[in-house]
């Protein structure tokens, strides 16, 4: 029988679908019974199965002391370390995806007391890999089918977006104040009136109500949906801040722009290393940001067939199957997957 897991996420299950759920997901499909501790818990609540395999618990005391006491554990949140304490039979992953001050206070418990760390970037891995005898880099990845084939039809807002207007710049994902550039986003709205910006996600203490009418927010669509979105804009945008979170960023929105086909245009960061055009287009200035835009919609026009098989095809390279696969060769390194 697989050994049972459990995860601790950052965000609640069905807030926002992400690397936790992807993972866990496919986990579940190997044969793990998953149980995925919610963030909000609510006293006497049921667990919930939301897939084969899979629960999600808002009251956690409802876990067997069975499974909490032999389970693999997969955190992502360093402060919830203070409620797990190690012992014989677990075995203590943690989920390195962001490198955020706000865990400078809970990081050093979480680390101690992991068996293991997986990190999603370069420069993640570098930073543990000083601290921690067993560090593993596990970058993002994507459902390839779900991005090139999935969503359904052009959503109706879309295609009356497109009206008028000479390309659809979209970005997809949390627009978190930490994260994104919001100064360029509006220098470029300004700059390039023709272009329509489209916001598509959770948004985070941002308010658009000022913003030029060429800057769309539409709010968040269902993963289900994305892809739709997704594969008719012109560019995949990231434009993030050039900061510490950033720099230890590996978003699944790039894997899932490749996905669709289309151009990606992002600031220089080091999860942009490597890759070039006609893939990914880098820029380090707001003037540079506008060259590099009008460059990938000129070579789309020019090759959009062609170009957006090569994206495709790096994509492939990445799918979520494929982490899990690399995630379960690791763990037999270091713990049994069987009881």
């Amino acid at each position: 029988m697989k050994r049972p897991i459990v995860c601790y996420p950052a965000i609640d299950w069905h807030y926002l679908f992400h690397r936790p759920q992807q993972l866990m997901l496919r986990l579940a499909e190997k044969g793990h019974p998953v149980h995925v501790r919610n963030p909000q818990q609510q006293s006497g609540a049921e667990p919930e199965l939301v897939a084969p395999n899979l629960w999600v618990y808002r009251d956690l005391d409802r876990l067997p002391s069975e499974v909490s006491e032999h389970a693999i554990y997969f955190i992502y949140f360093p402060a919830y370390a203070q409620w797990i304490e190690p012992g014989p039979g677990k075995f203590l992953v943690y989920d390195c995806i962001d490198d955020d001050p706000v865990f400078d206070g809970c990081e050093a418990m979480m680390v101690e007391r992991a068996d293991l760390i997986l990190c999603v970037s370069r420069s993640l891995f570098a930073k543990h890999q000083a601290n921690h005898p067993r560090v593993m880099l596990l970058s993002n990845g994507v459902d390839l089918d779900h991005y090139r084939f999935g969503g359904g039809p052009v959503p109706d807002e879309i295609a009356e977006l497109k009206k008028g207007a000479e390309a659809i710049i979209g970005f997809t994902g949390a627009f978190y104040r930490g994260w994104v550039d919001m100064e360029l986003i509006y220098h470029v709205a300004y700059l390039r009136p023709r272009w329509k910006i489209v916001i598509i996600g959770e948004s985070y203490q941002w308010d658009f109500s000022t913003a030029p009418k060429n800057l769309i927010y539409l709010g968040a669509r269902p993963y289900s949906q994305l892809p739709a979105y997704v594969r008719h804009f012109d560019i995949g945008w990231i434009p993030f801040l050039d900061n510490r979170i950033a720099q230890g960023a590996d978003p699944v929105k790039l894997y899932e722009y490749l996905a669709a086909g289309i151009p990606v245009v992002s600031r220089g960061l080091p999860f942009a290393e490597g890759l070039r055009p006609p893939l990914v287009y880098t820029y380090r200035s707001p003037q540079e940001c506008i060259a590099v835009i009008q460059r990938a919609l000129a070579d789309s026009k020019g090759n959009r067939m062609v170009f957006r098989m090569r994206r495709q095809a790096f994509a492939a390279g990445h799918t979520w199957e494929a982490k899990v696969e690399q995630l379960l060769t690791g763990l037999t390194k270091y713990t049994t997957l069987e009881n």
